[in-house]
């Protein structure tokens, strides 16, 4: 026992001794005025002049570095933009803090400055990171860099965070790096080595040009800027692999770039149900170093039924102007993408059925083969000379092909499980359609000149379709034999449809009406919104005679349908600010009263004399809103919003007048020409919090939406039940509907030198109460779902990552008619993976999923491991995939809704083994032969 003890005071006071680290603190000011230098670097180099640390100086020019080896000989190197640097050699024996007071002197073109290679400085208002004082591997990317250095944050969902505020900009040499907003193409593709630094600033959003804007409109922008050598290059992948089942994949992506012009190739083909929907996907999942490349970017085993991908695509970009000024662009942006689906799906959902009288169960089985291919071609144009103006051009023109056959058998049963009535369906369908789209954002904002200030943008849409569908089906009833319904129904219909939508924002309305008169400091914004939206419709439906053997034309479903709506809203905007600013912090408070006045006319032609309408509405309404910014310097920031907003909508045609098709026997729909307009009154919400503590070991973001609606005469259904089983929905007014919806999440991060801990939150609330009737009876739906998403993870110096998650969804449904049925339904989803990057150029990695139902009698687990070796001068990959070890995955979901509950299981990936092969292109710069 004594030795037990002796032996755990021997290992206490050692772990002790081996923490102990040592304090430096002082402060920076200038030699000849003593006047404090805020945002001074002060760096700590070790004897083989790598950092130890760093910090910059805060506005008193104090600053403080801890957990400082001891019994180290330190280089502190002090530097700040003008002056010339100081160095100090210093050592700490014990743990102990020691003080250093630098004094910066003026720099002299004559003197020569000796330099340190200095992590992070200060250059006016731009954070600038200098690549060159991180010693790391040679094929480290800038992602690794990141997360190196004090303040950013790498989220595990690949979000970036400084001091807690996210990143929504990245830009490399001021330009989107290949056309791609992601920024994992450039932080997960370009090497640290070909990085001259990288810069972090304030810049307002370009889409709100023209417009009246506030400090809350500006974005944090990370600019990569390269090496004049590393101007030019290539990198990229291509990979292939096989495995058991006939499972197999193939993928391959690469982009080249120089001073103004970028290109890349991408493609891929699969049946592991692996996602590859277009050329940005790809080039995200085919980076050369993702965060955890085995763990996301595989088979994925929740979609339903086995799908064979296949996609391939192309962009190019090009400047013609030579600029690094991300203010000054002249922009082409060119892109093709060509993809498609190859499905096969079988299956099986059961539901229970509320009614008022015995409750009815409903068993649907199905197959499907579906077959789609889309080819996209898109341009972008862009032209900027400064934050002043913006000319944004997008152009997209696309055709898809569909085709595809179904057979599905329904079962209806009582609560006794006596049979009611039964139906088989079979179709063939087939469909082609192209598509054209333009969209034109222009703005220009001119301080001096305010008249000439507005806002604009032009959306015009077209697109064509025709499709034809077979349906035979045969429903049987087996309580009234007079029920008995059997169609052999042939579908052509040819949908033509024009779309096009102007809005302006005159910002220079206050100077045109009122002169130099200032109004108190309340902005005044004239908004002009026009639509024009036409809709041909050419239905021709025939229905097979057995007895005569030929077709016969359905006059009660065939017709001809044009509707033409004219929509004009102007809109008269008032906005006032208050705002004060001072040395620590500064809060902004502004709000908005919005009046519009919507002026429609909606004219609908028709082979069907009902449905031949022309109506005329105008809707005065309005809306509010009341924003709140705080920031407190070096320690937090938050922003509040509320927003309300009042709408009216008028019943559609096809509600008043229903064209009434019975060919499904469970979904029959009916008309209401006696329809009521409805009123929408809607109050939304949102919040941010973030800290903003430079010396913070943590990083901590927040944020939460929320929106309540309520309904005034809302269109609803009114339900009823056959005997037999069938369904019949006639639309009908209610007198009120309310929804609210809560969406929050919270996210803090913890680094411990090299290593990184974080917690995620994600939290969903959903709650309403919707009205409607089954079988005449009035009832109300109250509907809650809740939803809470944890994960947790923690990354050892990027050789261990360790992942946990739990997910809790709770859905429940109450009616308040007497008779009527609860539903209610819980799940329980665990998450663990773990990724282990040792020895180098091997990568061991794991998954597993266990979830857990109240529909289920027991959990389904998935359980998928990977093996990976980098070779080749880290340029080829050798990966083997193990997926549902344990062979016990099944595709199963469950839902609830005011009708009732439902489980649907379809077909999926079974157990299977991959083996890939994937080479990595890289190039950047010129290649360097000799070093000195």
């Amino acid at each position: 026992m004594k030795q037990t003890l002796l032996t755990c005071v021997f290992i206490t006071l050692s772990a002790l001794a081996f923490c102990q680290t040592g304090k430096l603190t002082g402060s920076v000011m200038d030699a000849a005025t003593k006047t404090p230098l805020e945002l001074a670097t002060i760096t700590v180099f070790g004897q083989d002049s790598a950092v130890v640390s760093y910090k910059l100086s805060d506005k008193n020019g104090l600053f403080t570095i801890d957990k400082l080896p001891i019994k180290r000989k330190l280089l502190v190197s002090v530097s700040y933009t003008g002056y010339s640097s100081f160095h100090t050699a210093i050592q700490q024996d014990t743990a102990k803090t020691d003080t250093l007071n630098a004094l910066l002197e003026l720099s002299s073109k004559d003197t020569v400055v000796v330099t340190a290679g200095i992590p992070v400085k200060m250059n006016g208002d731009t954070l600038e990171i200098n690549p060159a004082a991180f010693k790391m591997k040679s094929d480290a990317v800038v992602e690794e860099l990141l997360n190196q250095v004090a303040g950013i944050t790498i989220w595990s969902d690949g979000t970036i965070t400084v001091n807690g505020k996210k990143v929504q900009n990245l830009l490399v040499d001021g330009k989107p790096f290949m056309g791609s907003s992601d920024p994992r193409v450039a932080t997960q593709n370009l090497p640290k080595s070909a990085i001259d630094k990288i810069q972090l600033y304030q810049e307002y959003d370009r889409s709100k040009v023209g417009q009246q804007t506030t400090p809350q409109d500006s974005l944090l922008t990370m600019n990569v800027k390269l090496k004049e050598d590393s101007k030019k290059g290539y990198f990229g992948k291509a990979g292939a692999g096989y495995g058991t089942r006939d499972r197999y994949e193939a993928d391959l992506s690469f982009q080249l770039y120089n001073k103004r012009s970028s290109a890349g190739i991408g493609g891929g083909i699969n049946n592991i149900n692996k996602s590859i929907g277009n050329l940005q996907e790809m080039f995200q999942n085919n980076t050369y170093r993702n965060y955890n490349p085995n763990l996301y970017n595989v088979g994925r085993f929740g979609t339903n039924g086995i799908n064979k991908n296949h996609s391939f695509g192309g962009v190019v970009v090009h400047n013609f102007i030579n600029s690094e000024n991300s203010r000054q662009n002249d922009r082409l942006t060119l892109n093709y993408n060509k993809t498609g689906t190859d499905a096969y799906i079988t299956d099986k959902t059961y539901q229970s059925i509320t009614t008022s009288g015995q409750s009815q169960f409903s068993q649907d089985e199905g197959v499907q083969n579906n077959q789609q291919n889309k080819h996209d071609i898109g341009i972008n144009y862009l032209k900027t000379n400064s934050y002043n103006d913006n000319l944004d051009v997008n152009g997209t023109v696309g055709t898809n092909r569909e085709n595809g056959n179904s057979y599905r058998s329904v079962e209806v049963r009582d609560s006794a499980s006596q049979l009611l009535s039964k139906s088989q369906t079979t179709t063939i369908n087939n469909q082609q359609s192209d598509n054209e789209s333009l969209r034109v954002n222009f703005g220009k904002m001119n301080e001096e000149r305010p008249l000439t200030s507005f806002g604009s943008t032009l959306n015009a849409t077209r697109s064509n379709t025709v499709s034809e569908k077979d349906v035979i089906s045969d429903f049987e009833s087996l309580t009234d034999i007079s029920k008995n319904l059997y169609n052999n129904r042939h579908y052509t219909t040819k949908n033509e449809r024009l779309n096009v939508t102007g809005y302006v924002d005159y910002s220079g309305f206050k100077r045109l009406v009122l002169g130099r008169y200032n109004l108190f400091g309340v902005n005044l914004s004239l908004g002009q919104w026009v639509n024009y939206t036409r809709e041909t419709n050419n239905t021709v439906v025939t229905d097979y005679d057995t007895v005569i053997k030929k077709r016969n034309f359905n006059t009660i479903l065939s017709n001809y349908n044009k509707r033409e709506v004219i929509e004009y809203t102007p809109s008269l905007s008032l906005s006032k600010e208050i705002f004060k600013w001072v040395d620590t912090y500064y809060h902004i408070f502004s709000m908005q009263f919005k009046l519009l006045d919507d002026l429609k006319n909606d004219r609908n032609t028709s082979s069907f004399q009902q449905r031949n309408l022309d109506r005329s509405f105008q809707f005065i309404r309005y809306e509010g809103s009341f924003r709140y910014q705080y920031f407190k310097r070096e320690k937090y920031r938050y922003y509040g919003m509320l927003n309300y907003s009042k709408t009216m909508e008028y019943p559609s045609i096809d509600k008043l007048y229903t064209l009434v098709d019975n060919i499904n026997a469970y979904e029959i729909r009916n008309g209401n020409p006696n329809l009521r307009n409805t009123i929408n009154h809607a109050i939304s919400l949102n919040g941010d919090y973030s800290t903003d503590n430079k010396k913070s070991l943590y990083a901590v973001n927040g944020n939460i939406n929320g929106r309540y609606n309520l309904a005034i005469d809302p269109v609803t259904d009114s339900t009823f039940y056959d005997p037999s089983g069938k369904r019949y929905y006639y639309y009908t007014n209610a007198d009120k509907a309310t929804t609210l919806s809560l969406n929050y999440n919270f996210n803090i991060s913890r680094r411990f030198n090299k290593n990184n801990l974080q917690l995620m939150y994600k939290g969903e609330f959903r709650t309403g109460k919707q009205p409607n009737y089954i079988d005449t009876l009035s009832n109300i739906s109250k509907t809650n779902s809740l939803l809470n998403q944890f994960t947790l993870q923690f990354s050892l110096n990027s050789i261990l990552i360790l992942t946990a998650g739990q997910t809790i969804q709770t859905n429940k449904t109450t009616p308040t008619a007497a008779g009527l049925s609860s539903f209610q339904n819980i799940s329980n989803t665990s998450k663990f993976g773990l990724v282990v990057n040792y020895p180098a150029g091997f990568t061991l990695s794991s998954t597993a999923d266990r979830i857990s139902n109240s529909n289920l009698d027991k959990p389904i687990v998935l359980w998928n491991a990977f093996a990976t070796y980098r070779f080749m001068k880290q340029q080829g990959e050798l990966k083997f995939s193990a997926m549902d070890i344990l062979k016990k995955y099944q595709n199963i979901s469950n839902s609830a809704n005011q009708y009732g509950t439902s489980t649907r299981i379809t077909n999926g990936l079974q157990q299977y083994f991959l083996l890939t092969f994937s080479y990595y292109p890289r190039k950047f710069g010129k290649m360097e032969f000799k070093k000195k």
